[in-house]
């Protein structure tokens, strides 16, 4: 009986080795749970751009502020999103950072 329970365990050691593990999705991993409603632009450093991903259904719109460097998630419905966006317009906005990740 030993040998069958010794057999057995070494059946099983062996096969979990020859099983690959898939990655299981863990729900929406998104970088932004809550929004700004508001931006002072003058503030803002860079601007970064996070398209959407497996891991994230949405497209997330971060902004870091030069004295704090701190990540505000923003709407990119804001007036102030929109403006840096097209920022070829206006000149004023020329020194901040508009960065879009792949």
């Amino acid at each position: 009986m030993d040998c069958k329970v010794a057999a057995i365990i070494c059946a099983v050691l062996l096969s979990v080795t020859l099983i690959q593990g898939a990655a299981v999705s863990r729900g929406n991993r998104c970088l932004c749970t809550k929004f700004s409603n508001k931006l002072k632009i003058k503030a803002v450093e860079k601007l970064e751009i996070y398209p959407r991903s497996p891991n994230c259904e949405n497209v997330e719109y971060v902004a870091f502020l030069k004295k704090r460097n701190v990540p505000i998630c923003v709407s990119p419905d804001l007036k102030e999103v929109k403006a840096l966006l097209k920022k070829r317009k206006n000149r004023n906005l020329n020194h901040i950072k508009v960065i879009h990740h792949q």
